[in-house]
């Protein structure tokens, strides 16, 4: 009864502040022209509608009726054009991300009568259509934490309207929106399926098919439904795995492939780690990095190493010590596409290790340092650099050793390993915790690149009064000027 007395109140609230002229043009007005006999009778007027505020209009005189030819010209261009003053005025749509945060905790107070009409609201009303992504966000979240909650007793029903809209053809931007965010629903509904539902097979399709989407919050949110369906499907997984591994090398557009990416990581995570092994993922991933002839596919394979350490975490890290070697290759690469895509893996990665992950793979990346190849030794130093975004413990643990190093090849004779290295080193310097010794990090890094300008950074040094504790990974950049 709690949720029935505020579910229509906010959704009165929503559409008030959101109804279809606000979504296209904001707070603003539109002016349209009549003639009233009552007020004079050679008199045109404007009517001006302030919509999405106060709506009471107000008129002006805008010409004579003595030129017809005037008059319809007025008529034509004045029509229900905005008023450009009125479009600096602000979107209150921060309200309308709280009443869909609001549905969301109001979520386990639903009954099963007031499931299906705020499934009406969300889709007929447009709510998942709002023309700012925080608050289709947040009406997606209400809507897949009702899904969890009631799902289940309401499946019939919302199968009916999740297939009907699906059907319905889209023609508008708002409309495209809607029908992404009805495929999420509808991917969240099928935790409720039985695995020999006719309709399974179905619902993974549209999944699948919806990872083309090129935007990256619903290719995620594909992904999570993506993971718990696996196990119910009847048709055999490796027949997906290698679909999405086709498409991962072969797509065309950049965010199918990244979708794609997302794909698989879902169907890892719904099948477990072993599915790497089980499927023939990394020897398949492994031969797209060293494909030379399509930098799609060398891309594509980076995009997966990214996406599966981002959705397994820690339970990937065994594969991370096998991946090292060909993200050194990607850092090299000539396409600056999958260069960019090696160093999100490796941030990505570097951010999920454990402190015995980064131990394992250090050596590795040290020795890199000491090879006479410039670019092997440029893709060690811009992976050392991702050490930056390791959990701070492990950074903690691994600045004293990494520092010193890079220091070492800042006078390389190579331009580039000497380009690199600084940026490592920045890198390092982002991430210092102590606020003294952070706005010390410009003129320490001069230090370290030039020993000339040891004095001023020591000066410096002294002059600073330290309120707050030195952490390791401070004390390394410190430690390491050349006195």
């Amino acid at each position: 009864m709690f949720a029935s007395a505020l579910l229509q109140p906010l959704r009165k609230q929503w559409s008030n502040g959101h109804n279809r002229s606000l979504r296209r043009s904001g707070r603003c007005e539109i002016c349209t022209v009549r003639r009233w006999g009552h007020l004079k009778s050679s008199q045109w007027w404007l009517l001006t509608i302030s919509v999405g505020e106060d709506t009471r209009p107000r008129i002006r005189p805008i010409c004579k009726a003595s030129d017809i030819c005037s008059l319809n010209r007025t008529l034509k261009f004045a029509q229900g054009i905005v008023i450009e003053s009125s479009l600096t005025r602000s979107d209150p749509w921060p309200a309308r991300v709280a009443i869909g945060q609001t549905f969301k905790h109001l979520a386990p107070s639903f009954t099963q009568s007031e499931v299906e009409p705020f499934f009406v609201f969300l889709i007929k009303e447009e709510a998942l259509g709002d023309r700012e992504s925080d608050v289709r966000r947040a009406m997606l979240d209400a809507g897949t934490a009702v899904i969890d909650l009631h799902g289940a007793s309401s499946l019939p029903g919302l199968i009916s309207m999740f297939e009907t809209q699906l059907v319905a053809a889209s023609t508008t931007e708002t409309q495209d929106q809607i029908q992404e965010a009805v495929v999420i629903l509808f991917g969240r509904l099928g935790r409720h399926l039985d695995p020999s539902d006719p309709r399974m097979p179905a619902l993974v399709e549209r999944l699948v098919g919806a990872l083309k989407t090129p935007a990256e919050q619903v290719q995620i949110a594909v992904a999570d439904c993506l993971a718990p369906l696996v196990n119910k499907m009847t048709s055999p997984i490796q027949q997906l795995v290698d679909r999405l591994l086709v498409d991962l090398a072969e797509a065309p557009k950049y965010a199918a492939r990244r979708g794609t990416a997302y794909g698989l990581a879902g169907v890892i995570k719904g099948v477990g780690i072993r599915g790497v092994k089980e499927y023939g993922v990394f020897p398949r991933l492994k031969g797209y990095v060293e494909d030379k002839k399509r930098y799609e596919a060398r891309q594509g394979a980076v995009m997966a190493f990214e996406t599966m350490s981002a959705t397994l975490t820690r339970a990937f890290e065994p594969y991370v010590i096998h991946i090292i070697p060909l993200l050194l290759v990607a850092f090299g690469d000539g396409t600056p596409e999958v260069r960019e895509a090696a160093q999100d893996a490796a941030r990505v990665m570097m951010g999920n290790m454990s402190g015995y992950g980064v131990k394992l793979i250090l050596p590795d990346l040290l020795s890199g340092l000491d090879e006479k190849q410039w670019r092997t030794k440029k893709g060690s130093i811009e992976l050392l650099g991702m050490m930056a975004y390791c959990a701070p413990r492990q950074l903690s643990q691994s600045l004293p050793v990494v520092i010193p190093r890079l220091t070492g090849v800042l006078t390389d004779s190579h331009a580039q390993v000497k380009s690199s290295a600084n940026k490592s080193l920045k890198q390092f310097g982002e991430v210092i915790s102590n606020p003294e010794i952070q706005a010390l990090v410009p003129v320490f890094l001069k230090a370290l690149v030039d020993p000339a300008k040891t004095p001023n950074a020591l000066s410096a040094l002294l002059k600073t009064s330290f309120m707050h504790y030195i952490d390791l990974s401070s004390l390394a950049l410190v430690r390491n000027l050349r006195w």
